[in-house]
């Protein structure tokens, strides 16, 4: 394609079409392109849209990336918004496109067509889901909305159906904006694509932060006044107060075009591409949100939503429709949030996912600081990682806290991304000043101790693990090293306790004949217990991975 009586076109938006449509120009100055979106905006930058609903972004316009007449007269690119793609005809290479301010029905010839028509926000069909005030947020028009109604002071309850990022965002900024928010998951935890015992860190932070969450409990049907807006929210247990909700309950493939046209869908229900971003249809691509992708751990299809996989997606099926040859091998998923201050991210693939997948897994938590420890400003952060215990490649990592975690998910996406065992994490040659890191990087540190696991020099269990056992009355001894005044400051209830410098001299007080399971704040001291143990000859010995600062269930004083 590379003479002006050749046509690209683009079915769709936002990140991924507009990625498209500016890498094909720069691939050729001479191809007609045309971008086709039902939407009032092309460009705009959809992640920060729950910022601007709690003010943190002032203004409207910072979320407009770029206007139509922007591609226009830079790139020669014919924006059309809305207008809606309304058929594909693959065999004739049409597509139909309805005019949605006039209704007319239009007809465009193709020589390559890339479809990227995103993913369309999940609307259960409850009893009262037509009220007003009940919003999901997908689009500009839907921030600008939403941020109009809290603007205007009426809402001072609000329910947020959903705990993903967008929820929990969503969660944050209303607060933010002092409104009483309610947070309802359905599912036993929030945040449903990390662990239980990382997710309950943040349900933790979010509660303190004035947030109320409800999980293993569903919105059932939604009550409304007689002007039409909603007022309260029935859960299957409770009754919930609520001048607006926010439905984040998920997304799924906008792919009915697709599908409509014989293009094929995958086990995610997103178009089926290869490498190339190719279809099943010979010049039709397909890209972003309505594309399926491949997980790079388990080879395996998956569906991972994100702008900046839209994006690299877009770059590769632009150079491929314009004559070039460029891959794009898949994804691992990799994530981050804010919440309150609290930071949140993962890569890879999380315990539970790992296990489903088939892998003989071993994990460990460990607490570490972001920085050096004397150094002003240090913060905590949690790393969790996964590996597999067969091959000792890690295959993924979840971290929380309030330190800096974003170069450190980057770093271990980096290393899964070329299959690195655990050991060669440990081994990284890292930056390091005390303004930055410790001298051993967090990152070191967990692969350090997760090594140590999968080589059988210590035996640590989590604590989701511990709860559980206590929960089913095994008969174990919980055993506390910390000092006198650490204890009294908090304990794990019907714990015993020996100061780890008095433990040599007091093993003789245990009984050896039940496990013994070691705690301390972060779980060094009590992995050095395990080690005075079983020099003293106690045989069933663990420590709990992350010790006090992994555990979410309370403590008593």
């Amino acid at each position: 394609m590379s003479n002006t009586s050749k046509h690209l076109i683009i079915i769709g938006g936002v990140a991924a079409g507009m990625k498209a449509a500016a890498k094909a120009r720069r691939e050729s100055q001479y191809v007609k392109i045309t971008v086709f979106t039902d939407e009032e905006h092309i460009s705009y930058a959809g992640c920060g849209m729950p910022y601007f609903i709690g003010d943190v972004i002032k203004e409207k316009k910072k979320l407009i990336i770029r206007e139509p007449a922007y591609f226009k007269a830079m790139h020669n690119i014919d924006v059309l918004t809305l207008h809606r793609a309304t058929a594909i005809n693959a065999r004739l290479k049409q597509v139909v496109v309805k005019n949605l301010k006039t209704g007319q029905d239009l007809t465009f010839s193709y020589d390559k067509l890339i479809i990227a028509t995103g993913a369309l926000p999940i609307v259960p069909p409850l009893p009262g889901i037509s009220l007003d005030n009940i919003f999901t947020l997908r689009t500009v028009a839907d921030a600008v909305q939403i941020k109009s109604l809290v603007d205007s002071g009426k809402v001072k309850n609000a329910v947020v159906a959903g705990s993903g990022f967008i929820g929990l965002e969503m969660a944050e900024n209303l607060s933010l904006r002092g409104v009483k928010v309610v947070l309802v998951e359905l599912l036993g935890q929030i945040l449903p694509p990390f662990d239980e015992d990382m997710a309950r860190l943040v349900q933790s932070h979010l509660t303190e932060k004035g947030v109320e969450v409800i999980t293993s409990d569903g919105v059932k049907d939604f009550e409304g006044n007689r002007e039409n807006y909603v007022t309260g929210v029935n859960t299957g247990k409770r009754r919930l107060p609520a001048d607006m909700v926010i439905l984040s309950v998920g997304i799924s493939p906008n792919t009915g075009i697709a599908i409509d046209a014989g293009i094929k869908v995958g086990a995610t229900r997103a178009i089926t591409v290869n490498e190339r971003m190719e279809t099943n249809v010979p010049d039709i691509y397909a890209v972003g949100d309505c594309a399926e992708n491949t997980h790079l751990i388990t080879g395996k299809p998956a569906w991972v939503a994100l702008g900046s996989t839209a994006a690299k997606m877009g770059r590769v099926a632009a150079i491929n429709a314009l004559g070039g040859n460029d891959t794009f091998n898949g994804v691992l998923g990799t994530v981050i949030m804010k919440v309150f201050g609290l930071n949140v991210a993962k890569t890879g693939l999380c315990e539970r996912e790992a296990i489903k997948a088939g892998y003989t897994v071993e994990s460990a938590i460990i607490p570490a600081s972001d920085k050096s420890h004397y150094y002003p400003g240090c913060k905590d952060i949690i790393i969790k990682l996964v590996a597999d215990v067969n091959t000792k490649k890690l295959l993924g990592a979840q971290i929380v806290g309030e330190g800096v975690i974003d170069k450190r998910i980057d770093v271990i996406a980096t290393a899964l991304s070329f299959g690195a065992t655990v050991d060669q994490i440990s081994k990284l040659d890292l930056a390091y000043a005390p303004p930055y890191a410790m001298a051993m990087d967090a990152i070191i540190v967990a692969a350090n101790v997760l090594n140590n696991k999968l080589l059988g020099r210590t035996e640590g269990i989590l604590p989701q693990k511990v709860i559980e056992r206590r929960n089913r009355g095994d008969n174990f001894i919980l055993l506390d090293i910390r000092t006198e005044m650490e204890f009294k400051s908090g304990h794990i209830k019907g714990s015993l306790h020996i100061p780890l410098d008095a433990l040599a001299a007091r093993a003789n007080e245990l009984d050896r004949t039940r496990e013994i399971i070691t705690y301390c704040r972060a779980g060094l001291r009590a992995s050095h217990a395990c080690r005075i143990l079983k020099s003293a000859g106690f045989e069933k010995v663990k420590y709990m991975d992350g010790s006090i600062m992994a555990w979410t269930y309370g403590l008593e004083k």
